[in-house]
């Protein structure tokens, strides 16, 4: 982006702000202003004040000693060959196949070469320069630490030493480079509330190997990182036009680790603020139907991800969120099931950043199959859904929930309509203004007359199917999504669940029941 360019940018952003956005954001400047005191300086991490932190301090939330035996024997061993790659320092992220990941640098973006300061007070960093912070969703996808929670669960299954030890010392590494308000990993609130989701998943994964208490509750760089994290998000809110998927990362990321690091002064504090903006943000940007108002489907899935393993944290804590809370995900997973082609595959609408919680499987292109797994193992599959097969993420969180959600009032056959957001897709046509026309992708979409209040373009294919819509969310931002394959991605289809996981007595249904066939 030029000079002229971001000025421009910023013209325009400002021109689609309300008065009372204005004035909330002159506020949160002054506030970056005065914490500029708060910041810590590489190196310097030893000298910064201890929080106050409970002396008998435990992690509480761990799985279920049978949960291992209960993961998918393909889903084993596709995770365990994606993590003996990270040993090997080999990860893909975003499309870039990288291979200085045994000791990466937090810092450096392999698109362009470039790296960011680290010791750059992180309230001056302008992460939309280039030239400044390199491709900065390259920079901060690494750091958002999702490949140690596959390595994390790679130990779990296996007991391997290598896998654990990598992870403390990427941990390490990372709380080590990264002290309070240095660099630019603090310039975004959803990259710390992810984060703070993959501590929790870190500590559960690890919690028996003889390590981990010394990595987290016994560290006092662990505490400093935890609180600091925490900290950031109660101060630092995203709203206005920045209220959407970035906002309920940030409550879901703090009420994820107010519940399982309960440790802190401001623990209760922090999690009943959290829970209550979860709860508000779900609702604000998610249609009664459970059509998210983004209308983006990648953003569809990944709000349904955090609210997902917010909410079981929140039981697992014995402070569950609300009713009308759980009914708004059930059917959020209920309108995926209704909107995937006979493939899995989600409709191309609206902006997509590919953007996923926690990594407890080896990733695949399309994360629809695995939402579904994930959606219906804690809530039930309808005899409508599309077949889907249990895999380790599915398995380990709902392991985490005693009892499966029963939520009434759900559809008892497939929707064909949903009056509030989209129409499913009919196979071999996609929408063009006010036409049907045919084609070949089994990606489509017949937007309803709501949809159309936001799309302001005709969905369009080109040979390599590409699928390109502009959109105008709710909140007055435009934005574009183009997402482009020349085939699908190898899916599991309609395949069956093993018996073995049919028997096993971990399932999904919670502890002690057993796992309903899918």
């Amino acid at each position: 982006m030029t000079g002229t360019d971001g000025l421009g940018w910023y013209v325009r952003r400002l021109g689609r702000m309300s008065p009372d956005e204005i004035a909330w954001r002159v506020r949160d400047q002054a506030i970056r202003r005065a914490w500029a005191r708060r910041r810590v300086l590489p190196g310097q991490i030893a000298s910064a004040g201890l929080p106050r932190a409970a002396a008998g301090r435990r992690f509480a939330a761990v799985l279920p000693a049978d949960a291992v035996r209960c993961v998918p024997e393909g889903a084993r061993a596709a995770l365990i060959a994606d993590a003996d790659r990270l040993l090997k320092g080999e990860w893909e992220m975003l499309g870039v196949v990288r291979t200085d990941v045994v000791q990466p640098d937090w810092f450096y973006d392999p698109v362009t070469g470039r790296r960011s300061a680290p010791d750059r007070h992180a309230f001056q960093i302008n992460q939309r320069s280039e030239e400044e912070t390199g491709n900065i969703k390259q920079v901060w996808e690494l750091s958002r630490l999702q490949h140690l929670t596959l390595l994390a669960t790679a130990w779990f299954l296996t007991g391997g030493e290598a896998y654990a030890q990598r992870v403390a010392d990427h941990l390490r590494s990372w709380w080590l480079d990264n002290p309070f308000l240095s660099g630019v990993h603090w310039t975004s609130g959803i990259e710390v509330g992810i984060r703070l989701i993959n501590f929790v998943w870190i500590r559960r994964l690890l919690d028996a190997w003889p390590g981990v208490a010394g990595l987290f509750e016994y560290s006092d760089l662990a505490l400093r990182q935890i609180h600091w994290h925490q900290q950031y998000l109660a101060a630092f809110e995203s709203r206005g036009s920045s209220a959407n998927n970035h906002v309920i990362a940030e409550a879901a990321g703090q009420l994820v680790a107010s519940c399982a690091f309960p440790w802190f002064a401001e623990s209760d504090r922090w999690r009943v603020g959290s829970a209550r903006l979860l709860e508000r943000e779900l609702a604000h940007n998610t249609f009664p139907s459970g059509i998210n108002r983004e209308l983006a489907s990648d953003y569809h899935g990944f709000v349904a991800e955090l609210g997902l393993f917010a909410a079981v944290e929140a039981d697992v804590a014995g402070t569950p969120v609300s009713a009308e809370t759980w009914r708004l995900l059930c059917a959020m997973a209920d309108s995926m099931a209704a909107l995937v082609d006979e493939q899995l595959q989600p409709p191309r609408q609206g902006d997509s950043d590919e953007g996923r919680v926690v990594l407890l499987d080896a990733p695949d292109q399309n994360r629809w199959p695995a939402l579904l797994a994930l959606s219906g193992a804690l809530l039930g599959r309808l005899d409508w859904w599309p077949e889907t097969v249990p895999d380790a993420g599915s398995v380990l969180v709902s392991a985490m929930q005693p009892v499966r959600r029963e939520i009434p009032g759900r559809p008892e056959l497939r929707p064909s309509r949903f009056e509030d957001g989209a129409t499913p897709p009919r196979y071999g046509a996609v929408a063009t203004g006010d036409r049907t026309a045919s084609s070949a992708s089994p990606h489509t979409l017949t937007p309803t007359p709501c949809l159309w209040r936001y799309v302001t373009a005709a969905w369009t294919f080109s040979p390599t199917r590409v699928l390109t819509a502009t959109t105008v969310s709710p909140s007055g931002v435009r934005t574009s999504g183009q997402r482009s394959r020349t085939t699908p991605s190898s899916l599991p289809g309609a395949a069956s669940p093993s018996r073995a996981a049919r028997s096993c007595g971990c399932a999904a249904r919670g502890r002690g029941k057993s796992m309903p066939p899918t």
